[in-house]
């Protein structure tokens, strides 16, 4: 009865869903207005002349294009708790993201961002995939998010992770279809995080399997694996384990949750013995019916690793849908099918600008000169950049993210994450950016006392590690480079938090150390100036993604070094 009460309150979403699409240019025009007249009067309102604004053109005529940096000086008043800075509605808290330098990025989100977030699109989305697996609602749900609050601002206002805020302020009749209460997302250490959600979601019947990153839930597949026995011990006695380190005030609050399940235990017993000594999710949860996550751009290849936990015995592949075009600053999309990881763009959410991806490699650094595109301007298989406005209080907004169209869902365009954009590389949400990599060279030369001449870094999404080239100034004992990577890996994760989340979870591997010959740089230079680039343009990037032609490089490479996990 539950799960058709959310049905049909879901219905009722995707109805005003589907009609915004239908009306594409219509809907963005009225929001951008909406949002201009709620904040003509905050401090950058009255700065940028919003009052007057009517038009789109009137809009990219008066209000720049901005990074975090530019919006930085009205975000750190909003945090001591001033006022009509950039919004006018008070802040409920900041979503908190890495920056490009050390410093944290707080991201304001209010009340309007909130409704946006956990209302008509995920309810759209749940309606639409409803429609395709009738058994969505016959078990429980589990998700994972991040903890809503991990700090708080001079002003007493929190700051975290807002999917963590969402899945907190559910309303009670919600809460009762996820499987893992709200507290254990706040346990500290990770093992025993991954050890606590699986020890509740293993004695449930699950039906819905939902989180952005593809990459934890092969880890939460991994996990529960390694410490099958100790599970199902503890769902025969209803107990929760004491070789995990869990704050008492959590393990508490979850052991009286906790009931002894005999006849559970004896079935995740015999899938243990079945497969020999492991424990698959495609065994103990037979009833999912799909597995919502991200399934395009650098995380796309996790996708492939499903089958291995979820379809061991190549029946019946997992069904699975994208989970959306999201981030900390925005959610931007509704997928309404399985098929690929296109969704249409939420047309009355934000306010959206695209520009042409060759237009911005072509002129990186001067954004008055590029061509600016609304939603009904967009091409079937082109490739943007996308500038956001929200009703947060972020406007015209560089988010660095390229996107490509896949069709369209009458007339909203259906968008696809295709990667990071200007000297940012992203394999499973850390958002490394150059000037990071920089920074960590730099303090790991300082600590190791290993001079750099040359370095690059470079993404290796499959093996989910990054791999540092590095042509030493001299010769180096393999200890003295070790202690140089160990201190370049330590200085990222101070760096950059959300590197910091992914490698203590798990979900990128140590980075590798490839020290090169004397004079690689020099050489890989000189070969693409015969290339036909010009010597000013013959510069070797300092990080991207790895490169095929670039993966084997042996001539060049003296040694490798690598990190205890």
């Amino acid at each position: 009865m539950l799960g058709l009460l959310i049905h049909f309150i879901a219905s009722r979403s995707a109805k005003r869903f589907e009609q915004t699409t239908l009306t594409a240019e219509a809907t963005q025009q009225q929001l951008l207005q909406t949002i201009l007249e709620r904040n003509k009067d905050t401090a950058y309102g009255k700065k940028y002349n919003f009052a007057n604004i009517k038009t789109a053109e009137d809009y990219r005529q008066n209000v720049p294009l901005v990074s975090y940096n530019d919006i930085q000086p009205y975000i750190e008043p909003m945090c001591n708790g001033e006022p009509n800075q950039l919004v006018a509605e008070q802040p409920i808290m900041f979503a908190q993201t890495s920056g490009t330098t050390g410093k944290a990025k707080f991201i304001p989100f209010t009340p309007s961002c909130a409704r946006a977030a956990s209302s008509d699109m995920m309810r759209s989305w749940m309606y639409h995939a409803k429609l395709a697996h009738p058994g969505l609602y016959k078990g429980k749900i589990v998700s994972l998010v991040s903890p809503a609050i991990e700090g708080e601002t001079e002003c007493g206002l929190p700051f975290g992770a807002t999917s963590g805020h969402i899945y907190k302020q559910m309303p009670s009749i919600v809460q009762k279809i996820y499987a893992v209460p709200y507290p254990v997302f706040e346990i500290e250490d990770y093992e025993a995080k991954y050890y606590a959600l699986m020890r509740i979601a293993l004695a449930e019947k699950v039906s819905l399997l939902a989180t952005a990153n593809p990459s934890s839930i092969l880890k939460m597949c991994e996990k529960a694996d390694e410490y099958a026995e100790i599970l199902i011990n503890d769902v025969k006695d209803g107990t929760l384990s004491n070789q995990f380190t869990i704050e008492p005030h959590i393990r508490q609050a979850l052991e009286q949750k906790l009931k002894p399940d005999s006849k559970r235990a004896a079935q995740l017993k015999a899938c243990y013995q079945q497969r020999n000594g492991h424990l698959l999710p495609g065994d103990y949860w037979p009833e999912l019916a799909l597995i919502g996550c991200w399934k395009g751009g650098t995380v796309g290849h996790y996708i492939e690793k499903f089958d291995a936990w979820f379809n061991p015995d190549g029946n019946a592949p997992v069904a699975t849908r994208d989970w959306g075009f999201l981030s900390s600053e925005a959610r931007c999309s509704v997928p309404l099918s399985d098929d690929g990881a296109a969704g249409p763009l939420a047309l009355d959410v934000n306010y959206y600008e695209f520009v042409d991806a060759d237009e911005v490699t072509q002129n990186p650094n001067d954004p008055s000169q590029w061509k600016y595109k609304t939603v009904t301007e967009l091409e079937d298989g082109g490739e943007y950049y996308i500038f956001l406005t929200t009703t947060g209080g972020i406007y015209r907004y560089d988010i660095n993210d390229v996107i490509t169209v896949k069709g369209f869902y009458n007339q909203a365009p259906k968008i696809q994450f295709l990667r990071k954009g200007r000297g940012m590389t992203n394999i499973t949400g850390e958002k490394l950016s150059v000037n990071q990599v920089i920074d960590g060279v730099q303090k790991a030369s300082e600590a190791s006392g290993v001079l750099a001449a040359h370095f690059k870094a470079e993404a290796a999404s499959e093996q989910s590690r990054y791999l540092l080239r590095l042509e030493p100034v001299g010769h180096y004992p393999d200890t003295q480079l070790q202690a140089f990577l160990q201190a370049f890996d330590e200085a990222l994760k101070s760096i950059n938090i959300e590197y910091k989340g992914k490698r203590d979870s798990q979900r990128l591997a140590a980075p590798l150390l490839h020290v090169m010959r004397d004079g690689w740089y020099e050489r890989a230079r000189k070969d693409m100036v015969s290339e036909g680039k010009r010597m000013f343009q013959a510069k070797t990037e300092l990080l991207s993604p790895i490169k095929a032609e670039t993966a084997m490089i042996k001539p060049e490479l003296l040694s490798v070094i690598e990190l205890a996990e």
